[in-house]
C-alpha cells in the first residue's frame, strides 16, 4: 500500500469544521466568547490530540502552525453563519448536525490515513479512525455536560464512521489516489451521517439483562 498521507491543508479544514461545530454547541448552551472559543478548540482538536497520542507521534496539533488557529477561526465564524442560517431551530439543528457530521468525516478519513502511514493493521486503522472521529465531539460533550450521542440510542455516529474508514482503507490498499480515497471516504461519513439523522435510522436501547 502506497503510505502516501494526506496532505496537512485538509487537516487545517477539518480543524476548522470541528472548530465550528464545538462553538455552536457552545452558542447553544448560552457560553460567553471565552466558552465559545474553548469548545471550537476543544472541537476542531479533540480528535487529532486523541489519535496522535493513540500512534505515539509528534502531536500535529500543536506542531504544525495552521491548525489551532483554525479552530479559532471555527469559533470566530459561529456568529455570521448563526446570522445566515437565522432562528429557526430546526435551520440551526441542520446546520450543527452538517457541520458536526463534515467534522466526523475528515477526521475519520485523518485518523485511518495517519494509521496506514505508521504502518498498523486493518482493524487498528480503522479503531484509530473511529476514536479520531468521535474524540472531538465526545470530548465536547462530556465538557458541556451532556451525555455524549455516540452512547445513547438514536441516530448513527459511531456506525456512519466505521463503514468511511473501512472504505478508505480498501481504495487506498488498491492503490488509488489519497485524495479520490479520502473524499470517497468522506462522502461515505457524511451520507450515513445525515441519512440517519435525516430519515430518523435508529440505533436500539440495549434491553436489559434479565435478573
Amino acid at each position: 500500500m502506497n503510505s502516501l498521507a494526506i496532505p496537512l491543508w485538509l487537516d487545517v479544514v477539518a480543524v476548522g469544521f470541528g472548530g465550528l461545530a464545538g462553538a455552536l454547541a457552545a452558542r447553544r448552551q448560552g457560553f460567553d466568547i471565552v466558552g465559545v472559543l474553548f469548545l471550537a478548540v476543544i472541537g476542531g482538536l479533540g480528535g487529532a490530540l486523541l489519535r496522535d497520542l493513540l500512534l505515539q507521534v509528534p502531536v500535529r496539533a500543536l506542531t504544525s502552525p495552521g491548525l489551532l488557529p483554525s479552530a479559532f477561526i471555527g469559533g470566530v465564524l459561529v456568529a455570521p453563519l448563526l446570522k445566515i442560517v437565522g432562528p429557526l431551530r430546526f435551520r440551526r439543528d441542520v446546520a450543527f448536525t452538517l457541520l458536526d457530521a463534515m467534522s466526523l468525516a475528515m477526521y475519520s478519513i485523518l485518523g485511518t490515513d495517519r494509521a496506514i502511514t505508521v504502518g498498523l493493521p486493518p482493524i487498528s486503522c480503522v479503531f484509530v479512525g473511529t476514536v479520531a472521529g468521535v474524540g472531538g465531539a465526545l470530548i465536547r460533550d462530556v465538557l458541556i455536560n451532556t451525555t455524549p450521542e455516540h452512547f445513547k440510542p438514536g441516530s448513527f455516529y459511531v456506525l456512519a464512521a466505521i463503514p468511511g474508514c473501512v472504505a478508505y482503507f480498501v481504495l487506498r490498499a488498491f492503490e488509488l489516489p489519497v485524495l479520490v480515497s479520502a473524499l470517497v471516504g468522506i462522502g461515505v461519513v457524511i451520507a450515513i451521517r445525515m441519512s440517519s439523522w435525516s430519515l430518523d435510522w435508529q440505533t436500539g436501547r440495549r434491553a436489559r439483562s434479565a435478573r
